[in-house]
């Protein structure tokens, strides 16, 4: 035990007294829902039109976390109905085989934030997304950005970057997000490739 916390201190990951061990546990989905969508914890409830988060408990071996959802999003309440979603969406499919409802996804705000990242919206939404993973309980979380890994508390996105670790009762790999790869193209290969090491594990 005392080995891997100095591999994940090594590795960059920042201990903070919020963790999942100490997280005040929502055992249910529809609740946590309810919380989400009367939250007014942060300036961000002020643009939210709808929540940025599934509709139902789906038990699934991936869970996706992404940083921010498009204007579409909000309006709509439909996730990864963008640009960078219908990218995600095939890549998933022609490189996992993975249909829509095989996956879990959500965001890390669940109010959508016009692409603004806000510490203190964070600390107000991780709470929810902590909560979120528990529920599903997935065997593969795929951080896609240096701030959604952040936000679970790792630092060094460069180091841990495509690399998948074990932490808690799931595995995390991090990849590019699709903010990134629309605006660098030539690491959508990288990107692709980071996809293909969960073969084995779905």
């Amino acid at each position: 035990m005392i080995r891997s916390l100095h591999y994940l201190k090594a590795m960059g990951y920042d201990f903070s007294p919020q963790n999942f061990s100490k997280l005040d546990r929502l055992d249910d989905f529809k609740t946590l829902r309810d919380k989400i969508a009367t939250c007014t914890l942060c300036n961000f409830s002020k643009t939210r039109k709808k929540i940025l988060m599934e509709e139902r408990l789906k038990p699934c071996k991936l869970f996706i976390l992404d940083t921010h959802a498009s204007q579409n999003e909000n309006e709509s309440g439909i996730l990864l109905q963008s640009k960078k979603g219908k990218f995600l969406l095939d890549s998933l499919e022609k490189i996992l085989n993975l249909s829509r409802d095989e996956f879990y996804f959500s965001y890390i705000f669940k109010c959508f934030s016009a692409n603004k990242n806000d510490d203190f919206a964070l600390h107000s939404c991780l709470p929810f997304l902590l909560n979120e993973i528990k529920l599903i309980k997935p065997k593969i979380l795929l951080c896609l950005g240096e701030y959604a890994l952040k936000a679970l508390g790792f630092s060094n996105f460069k180091a841990l970057k495509g690399e998948l670790f074990a932490y808690e009762d799931f595995f995390i790999l991090a990849s590019f997000d699709g903010e990134f790869l629309e605006r660098n193209p030539s690491f959508k290969e990288e990107f692709f490739n980071d996809l293909k090491k969960l073969k084995g594990f779905l």
